[in-house]
């Protein structure tokens, strides 16, 4: 059980956005026509943007550390 549930699945919500940008950024390396012709250019700009946002809010608020925190096994 977590102690803040805002806090904890606020940093699980930034994680998985990184997760699904990331896997459209990774996919525009593969197979770049796919991913131009599933998510437009303006798809694709939109996930780079969600990583860097993403990227800063981790920096920002020690997101590793909130998660071991709050979903860390804690030997409980």
């Amino acid at each position: 059980m977590v102690d803040n549930p805002t806090r904890a699945y606020g940093a699980l919500a930034v994680v998985v956005a990184a997760a699904v940008s990331g896997a459209v950024i990774l996919s525009g390396f593969v197979a770049i026509d796919f991913v131009l012709d599933a998510v437009t250019v303006w798809g694709y700009m939109a996930a780079v943007g969600v990583m860097v946002v993403c990227a800063v809010v981790s920096w920002l608020t020690d997101l590793p550390g909130i998660l071991s925190a709050e979903f860390g096994g804690n030997g409980r």
